[in-house]
């Protein structure tokens, strides 16, 4: 009896050393180069079978490269909020028209200029006044773990009353990549006060179905008991639960108009999770499926059709 208990508490001590060690990989965001947009990558790994961003890596790379040049040399002034638990997060603003604001938010260990470099042109050629956040854990934002969504569309939400209190009654857009895809999805159904449109992406539904897939994908384990141990370590270090904020519910429970972009052949979040939630979608919507294109590099592979579906919905076209 005491070697099989020995073997039990064995066992689940190494079940939760993995779970932490998943978790971890993710959640956490230590990278001494966070925020450095230029920092080398490997080529050999591009676009390989394992490169989650094939098939349009080293093409997406190439052609941001020199947008994030300009990107830099915009003129930005530098705000910032404390969150719900203390951390304060940077974002960094362009004064255009006081009545049209777009909130912008990047992606996973990403950063503004690698996400919005190429489709800030659409809002600087209207004139839009455009904030971009540094997400908490990335860039000059405090943190030590990713939100991972959840934290994170209570910080958008935070940043949605500063444009509140900033100017008088603005139209304010939530454009999101990826991860911020999914952050301002799960902020569809949270009533914010003067948000008139949603650009998602290529964001994930949830993180328990994105979680499903990567650890089967990346990891190759099976989610029982790994994913379930992950999720564990995350509800008792970050509090944030997998399944608190769910895509289609969030889209099911809304009157803000929604456009939906994604790649089709994206290895990262797969597309049919943009085909679920705008079939679960109840407010003005539309859905833009990029042929051949892999995760967030929809703008370069579509780029008029990307920018006249985000015209219509800001001219109040979508039906």
């Amino acid at each position: 009896m005491f070697w099989v208990l020995l073997v039990l508490v064995v066992l689940l001590l190494l079940g939760l050393a993995a779970g932490f060690y998943i978790f971890n990989s993710v959640f956490l965001y230590n990278d001494q180069n966070k925020g450095d947009t230029t920092s080398a990558l490997d080529p050999a790994s591009i676009d390989a079978p394992s490169d989650l961003m094939r098939p349009t890596a080293g093409r997406y790379y190439a052609f941001r490269a020199p947008l994030i040049e300009k990107f830099n040399k915009l003129d930005f002034k530098e705000l910032s909020i404390l969150s719900f638990d203390d951390l304060r997060l940077y974002g960094y603003l362009i004064e255009g028209d006081p009545k049209e604001v777009v909130i912008c938010v990047h992606g996973y260990k990403s950063s503004m200029q690698e996400d919005f470099a190429d489709r800030i042109n659409i809002y600087l050629k209207r004139g839009s006044t455009i904030l971009l956040l540094n997400d908490r854990a990335h860039g000059k934002s405090e943190g030590k773990y990713l939100g991972f969504s959840e934290h994170d569309k209570r910080d958008v939400a935070k940043w949605v009353d500063l444009i509140n209190e900033m100017y008088d009654d603005p139209k304010i857009y939530l454009h999101g990549v990826s991860m911020g895809g999914a952050t301002v999805i799960h902020c569809a159904n949270s009533k914010l006060k003067n948000v008139a449109g949603i650009i998602d992406d290529c964001g994930f539904d949830s993180i328990i179905n994105i979680s499903k897939y990567l650890i089967k994908d990346v990891y190759h384990l099976p989610y029982f008991p790994f994913g379930y141990l992950a999720w564990f370590w995350s509800m008792i270090i970050t509090g944030v639960s997998f399944n608190t904020s769910m895509g289609e519910d969030c889209v099911a429970h809304t009157d803000v108009p929604i456009l939906f972009i994604h790649g089709k052949e994206d290895h990262f979040v797969p597309c049919i999770m943009s085909q679920r939630m705008y079939s679960a979608c109840v407010s003005p919507k539309e859905l833009h499926i990029i042929e051949g294109c892999g995760h967030a590099a929809a703008y370069m592979m579509a780029t008029e059709e990307y920018e006249e579906a985000v015209n219509r919905l800001m001219d109040g076209g979508f039906k």
